[in-house]
């Protein structure tokens, strides 16, 4: 089983508060640098960076590619991955060159997840493409994969939503054929389509074991039937989960840490963020307080669904989450482990829990947690080969 972080990093401004204090971004982006360092050193195999836009407290993250590289150069093991670019509104011969460019500098490290992204972040950006979002998507992350398979020149496109000639796009990557293919979901239901297409599976689910059982068993009957058809040149066979919450000494001391960080978290998840963009002057910590004071709550006044709303303000204390000790956060990965899930990525970057709690969190997980679970690697192993046995595709993959 590989282990890994997630970020997509909040920066909190505080109730009442128009704007951030004087560098408070750069002090976000300098601790989560050092998170992911620190996160190399001890093991860690993976680190997946999502892309967000307009999603001010929520989410800073609008340019991966620009903090992976700083981490190229930072780190050394620990593979490095877009968790997802937004494939929708991005230029797809521009995602490519980034995506190369950042593969020639890790020497070999990048992991490239593309996706739609979500409806209200992209439609500023798509204008009158944006009820044809997921469309677009399809057709540029082929174009980025077809060209990152590319050595020599790339033969040029033509399709309702790109025109490009012949050309011969530089850097290439040092993976051949390509760096190993993902995208992401929250529903276990879309989990096979992803796997017809070839592509490596980040799912975010906080429902508990039965979900992540559904899901793996979904995906591998997906990958090894014949309606298979790989995106790139083979297939990237893995089903990685990402949790939320943050590993502390008890479970007490993790709550007490973490919680209200999990609760705006959750708020922003489920509908919170739509809010910021569509007012750019809101303020996220006064509509969740708001929220909890039960004066409003704006998620229902964007039309967001009772149960979607219900299910972000249970979101802490959903069975998939790890707010919890090492020997509790060690019982869920063992559990996700017995079901043959892949990979486990800890997302733990909430609200405003501070630098020194969440660099012990990476600590307590790769001493309690990864250590004891690398004893498992030939039990999951094994069972991967008598899978991979029977499929009919190359693997393009660092699994």
């Amino acid at each position: 089983m590989k282990f890994g972080l997630f970020h997509n990093p909040m920066v909190i401004k505080g109730a009442g508060k128009e704007d951030w204090e004087p560098e408070q971004e750069r002090q976000k982006f300098n601790e989560l640098l050092e998170q992911i360092e620190l996160a190399d050193r001890l093991g860690f195999d993976y680190v997946f960076l999502g892309e967000h836009h307009f999603t001010a407290e929520y989410a800073h993250n609008s340019a991966p590619e620009v903090i992976l590289g700083a981490l190229s150069r930072s780190t050394r093991t620990i593979r490095l991955g877009t968790g997802i670019v937004h494939a929708s509104h991005n230029d797809p011969v521009r995602t490519a060159e980034r995506i190369s460019t950042l593969d020639v500098l890790s020497g070999g490290r990048m992991e490239f997840g593309f996706g739609a992204g979500g409806p209200a972040e992209v439609a500023p950006l798509l204008g009158e493409l944006a009820g044809r979002r997921s469309e677009r998507s399809v057709a540029s992350s082929q174009i980025s994969v077809d060209i990152l398979a590319s050595r020599g020149a790339y033969p040029g496109v033509q399709n309702e939503f790109f025109q490009l000639p012949p050309v011969n796009v530089i850097p290439k990557p040092l993976q051949t054929p390509h760096p190993p293919l993902w995208t992401s979901t929250t529903n276990a239901n879309q989990v096979p389509g992803i796997a017809k297409r070839g592509l490596g599976c980040l799912m975010l689910s906080a429902a508990g074991i039965d979900d992540v059982e559904h899901a793996v068993d979904g995906y591998w009957d997906a990958l090894l039937s014949p309606e298979t058809t790989p995106m790139g040149q083979g297939v990237n066979p893995g089903l990685f989960v990402f949790g939320c919450g943050i590993i502390a000494p008890s479970a007490a001391e993790a709550q007490k840490r973490a919680r209200r960080g999990m609760e705006l978290f959750s708020y922003g998840l489920t509908g919170g963020h739509a809010a910021i963009i569509a007012d750019p002057k809101a303020n996220l910590t006064d509509l969740f307080e708001a929220h909890q004071r039960g004066e409003g709550d704006v998620r229902e006044t964007l039309g967001m669904p009772e149960g979607f709303r219900l299910f972000g303000d249970a979101w802490p204390d959903l069975p998939g989450n790890v707010m919890c000790s090492p020997s509790e956060a060690l019982e869920t990965v063992s559990a996700l482990a017995d079901v043959h899930a892949d990979g486990f990525l800890l997302n733990q970057q909430f609200g405003d829990t501070s630098h020194e709690h969440l660099m012990e969190s990476i600590e307590l997980f790769a001493n309690e947690v990864i250590a004891p679970m690398r004893e498992r690697d030939r039990e999951q192993k094994e069972w991967r080969a008598k899978k991979l046995a029977n499929l009919n595709h190359p693997i393009v993959s660092s699994l």
